[in-house]
């Protein structure tokens, strides 16, 4: 079994010659010609870099078919529905598309049917659909520096400042921050949908909100924001992306992360409806579900793969600090977007309101 190990130099390297050969479109296009190419909507920075390593490098070595990537919208629900219905496909499908954004798309017929034949078998149920195919796995989990706390802390610890006292920071997001209030409430994550299916659920989670409120430091808007206020000791308790945490972590700071209870999120591939280079698409995308290119994926940025069979070939030791790994992802559920889905203007407008109070 070969385990992959990436180091950042490498990784600089190879990115470098990757991103220099993206920047120069008369490369792609001189040998091969357009059809010998396909562009992706990404969101760039470190998933478009990972990538290229993981994924567009090889696939190009394999077949000869270069992966171009177009930047594209954080949230492209109106993006790719304006693509479909107009015929300007200003890419043939798309990356990191969260599984919650792919379902609303799915149910306006926005997507493309996907091939879920071959290595996609191996990914689970709940991290593909007719229409999507999940790559990677982020989780919104608590961590809290460990200098400050003398064991690790839960959501239930942050409603508690007076046994644990300390900077304590919360996401300005309805959806993440009502669902771990509701967890400090002493509900299971898994019941979170059934608990605010009626109002008493709502008034339940504002309520546990409104005993915290005092208490929070700093209501935070970006995830980038999170490294630093956790590298600082701005913040000595903060639920946040694993990603984030991580790479803090990484780089030597005392963080902690806390994966009991907390909530995953699927990312992965979708295509636009009617995308002139669909198939081609549609076999780039089954490419991807490979076991040993997920693995190189996540080890570079620090993302669960959606194919277990990854974790093989990722070292232990790593593979320990990525949302899917066993010990990690049977303490967690999948948001369930298709609750949050046709609720979150409602939830947002609701939580933006006590917030003002």
């Amino acid at each position: 079994m070969t385990i992959f190990k990436p180091t950042r130099r490498n990784f600089i390297k190879t990115i470098t010659g990757t991103t220099a050969a993206f920047a120069m479109p008369a490369i792609w296009t001189s040998a091969r010609g357009q059809e010998n190419r396909l562009t992706v909507g990404d969101t760039g920075g470190v998933a478009t870099e990972a990538y290229a390593e993981a994924f567009y490098r090889p696939y190009f070595q394999q077949t000869g078919i270069q992966i171009i990537p177009v930047e594209r919208r954080e949230s492209p629900v109106a993006e790719i529905r304006a693509i479909v219905e107009t015929g300007t496909y200003r890419y043939d499908f798309c990356e990191g598309i969260g599984h919650d954004v792919a379902a609303t798309l799915e149910e306006g017929d926005f997507l493309e049917e996907l091939d879920l034949s071959g290595e996609t078998e191996d990914i689970p149920n709940n991290m593909k659909s007719s229409t999507f195919i999940g790559s990677n796995v982020g989780a919104f989990i608590l961590a809290y520096r460990t200098d400050k706390f003398s064991r690790p802390l839960n959501f239930a610890d942050i409603w508690n400042p007076e046994q644990f006292p300390g900077r304590r920071g919360l996401r300005q997001n309805a959806r993440d921050t009502l669902q771990i209030a509701l967890v400090a409430d002493g509900v299971a994550p898994a019941d979170i949908s059934n608990v605010l299916a009626n109002e008493e659920g709502w008034q339940r989670a504002f309520a546990k909100l409104d005993e915290i409120k005092p208490h929070i430091d700093v209501w935070w808007t970006s995830a980038a924001q999170t490294p630093t206020f956790l590298q600082t000791a701005e913040l000595d308790i903060c639920p946040t992306f694993n990603l984030r945490a991580q790479s803090v972590i990484d780089e030597g700071s005392p963080v902690g992360i806390t994966w009991d209870g907390g909530f995953y999120m699927n990312y992965g591939w979708c295509i636009p409806k009617g995308s002139p280079k669909a198939d081609m698409a549609r076999d780039f995308i089954k490419f991807c579900s490979n076991a040993k290119a997920q693995a190189i994926a996540s080890e570079l940025r620090s993302s669960g793969p959606c194919n277990p069979k990854a974790l093989e070939f990722i070292d232990p030791v790593r593979a320990r600090d990525l949302p899917t790994h066993p010990d990690n992802i049977a303490n967690m559920v999948l948001t369930d977007f298709r609750f949050w889905g046709p609720r979150q203007e409602e939830a947002t407008n609701r939580f933006d309101e006590w917030l003002m109070a």
